[in-house]
């Protein structure tokens, strides 16, 4: 099992709150640390609090409850009578419990981030930065089935960069590459945040709407088939757009289906002429 899975946690938490969390935790331990006496080590449990805000808010937070912990362990030692040699020496044990305390915080943060970017890698195209197919398919579903329950309109747009081989021909495959990453790009932030843009393969691109009747699709793909256009033209590439809209207000279908009818769409918009758009709407 991945540690992330371990640490998973329902829901996001409020920052103000795991901070508090802890603090209080760090306290309670420090003082059921003073009351079982120093013959019984208490250090393992200051972790919890420990993780738990590194966990959830990671940076200063952590290091905060860290030196915390550090200065209540110490605290609670001395107040438990323990007696030392030298007075060097537990100044010397905390500063080892401290910098254990912040070893183990920036490692829960390091592993946060990391198990940030392998889901977001998981679900992204390399080349593009978009969703993968996998994970629009995911969506997607998702989308149908919310749709269907409590009949809600969405939208499913299909975009093919045309002539992208003549581009890879005769300016080179980095070109081509860029090409395809700027698209995406674009689509993206003629976009909303809600809607979901996919790389499905090579030239082809999918784009799911939620929440998105006919006209209002039409006026966000004319939007993006705009800035794509500009963004050719200022380039000198020599490719064109053809797109297939598919809206559902009510009707049920399987992603593929709704996939193949954009597809054939989006091919009858090809054959069309350049930078062509086609649109259905399945009530």
């Amino acid at each position: 099992m991945r540690i992330s899975k371990i640490l998973a946690f329902p829901g996001k938490l409020p920052k103000p709150f795991v901070t508090l969390v802890g603090f209080l935790l760090v306290l309670a331990i420090g003082g059921l640390d003073t009351i079982t006496s120093y013959d019984l080590s208490l250090t393992v449990l200051y972790l919890f609090p420990i993780i738990l805000v590194a966990w959830f808010e990671g940076g200063p937070a952590a290091t905060l409850i860290s030196v915390l912990s550090a200065i209540t362990w110490d605290v609670s030692d001395l107040a438990s009578g323990h007696i030392y040699s030298n007075v060097a020496v537990p100044i010397w044990n905390a500063l080892l419990v401290l910098s254990m305390f912040l070893i183990v915080a920036y490692s829960i943060t390091v592993i946060k981030k990391l198990s940030i970017k392998e889901r977001e890698h998981a679900h992204t195209d390399d080349l593009t930065g978009v969703a993968n197919i996998k994970f629009f398919y995911e969506q997607a579903r998702n989308e149908i089935s919310r749709s269907s329950k409590h009949k809600r309109p969405f939208t499913l747009a299909y975009i093919n960069i045309v002539n992208l081989r003549r581009v890879n021909d005769t300016l080179g495959h980095y070109v081509g590459d860029y090409l395809l990453h700027e698209a995406a790009q674009i689509m993206r932030s003629s976009l909303r945040p809600t809607d979901i843009i996919s790389r499905l393969e090579g030239a082809k691109f999918a784009i799911l709407m939620p929440e998105t009747k006919n006209e209002n699709a039409a006026g966000l793909i004319n939007k993006v088939q705009e800035h794509l256009l500009d963004m050719v033209k200022k380039n000198g590439w020599s490719v064109t757009f053809s797109t297939g809209v598919v809206t559902c207000e009510g009707s049920t279908y399987t992603i593929d289906r709704l996939i193949k009818m954009a597809e054939d769409l989006m091919n009858a918009a090809k054959e069309a002429g350049k930078n062509m758009v086609n649109y259905m709407t399945l009530e």
